[in-house]
């Protein structure tokens, strides 16, 4: 009952956290301007690893997860336990030893304070949450299985590419305080001996963009996002480029108005460049609308379908590797 009523606390936290966000900071405003300029007030402190051992000239993958709170994690743990095999659930639960993730979800509310911890159930936005990494990692183990991967993952709920990652189409507060949390880890992996390479990014993001406002200016805004993206991250690219691999998001009633229009613009920008791959989270039949049973969350994905939205992921990181290999 105690795990219950503290499910139902936060999920009621994290709706008034992004409700708040749209009505106060960029969402539905009767006044909205491109140019706004909205600011944050970041923490960008960020503690460096101290569990790795020398990587001696180690090649490593390193992928990058960004977004907002469907990337951060708000998927329920006891429902992934309850439409599961008990098998499955407990591979789910050891985690990957394999996989690792270094993560700072919604400016260091969560976070693997600088060290890099095996993939499992724990990494979500709060405890009895997970999100896509489970996904990436159980794909991503098989995939290389004589490899270590490592996942840097930084989330914020509830905010928009529009106004937050981005603030009058120049880098925003949220992307400001994200770019030193990864070159500063990449930096430090660099010291430590290893070869890391950001072979992909994984964006899952644009439910808070789904005022017509913002999603009538998404594609040029993503166009903008993700040139800042390989521009500042040039010289950590794995051989070949950076590839942006971008999930569409739901037609569920928190994504009205505007998704078809964001998820066009999402379609479109992929058509731009090779590096640039698109996937639609409807086609796959990721739904937003059984969890929890009798009060959904309409915003967060059920938990099998993030599960599944995370193996998604990893089949694209998967195939630019193999693409690479061409």
């Amino acid at each position: 009952m105690r795990n219950c009523s503290f499910r139902s606390i936060f999920l009621l936290f994290v709706i008034l956290v992004c409700f708040c966000c749209i009505a106060c900071n960029g969402g539905n405003h009767i006044d909205e301007v491109p140019d706004e300029t909205v600011t944050l007030n970041m923490n960008t402190e960020y503690r460096l690893s101290t569990n790795l051992p020398r990587g001696d000239g180690q090649r490593v993958k390193v992928i990058l997860l960004l977004g907002q709170s469907n990337a951060s994690g708000s998927s329920i743990v006891s429902y992934l336990e309850k439409n599961s095999s008990p098998e499955d659930f407990a591979h789910y639960s050891a985690g990957y030893p394999s996989v690792l993730i270094n993560y700072c979800i919604d400016d260091h509310n969560a976070c693997s304070e600088g060290e890099y911890r095996k993939v499992d159930l724990t990494c979500g936005a709060a405890n009895g949450f997970f999100g896509p990494e489970v996904g990436m990692a159980d794909a991503l183990s098989a995939a290389y299985p004589n490899e270590t991967v490592l996942i840097l993952k930084y989330t914020m709920s509830g905010y928009s590419l529009h106004y937050h990652w981005l603030s009058a189409g120049q880098r925003g507060s949220i992307y400001q305080a994200f770019l030193p949390f990864v070159t500063e880890n990449m930096a430090h992996l660099a010291a430590l001996g290893y070869d890391a390479r950001i072979g992909a990014i994984c964006w899952m993001q644009g439910e808070s963009d789904t005022t017509e406002f913002k999603a009538d200016r998404y594609f040029e805004n993503q166009k903008a996002f993700v040139s800042y993206l390989r521009e500042d991250l040039a010289s950590y690219a794995e051989d070949g480029g950076i590839y942006f691999i971008d999930a569409g998001i739901s037609n569920g009633p928190y994504c009205e108005p505007g998704y078809p229009t964001v998820n066009a613009a999402k379609q479109q920008f992929a058509t731009l460049s090779p590096l640039n791959l698109y996937f639609s989270t409807i086609d796959a039949g990721l739904t937003t609308t059984c969890e929890p049973e009798g009060n959904p969350d309409w915003g967060h994905y059920d938990a099998l379908c993030e599960l599944q939205l995370g193996r998604l992921f990893a089949d694209y990181v998967i195939e630019s590797y193999r693409s690479r290999a061409q």
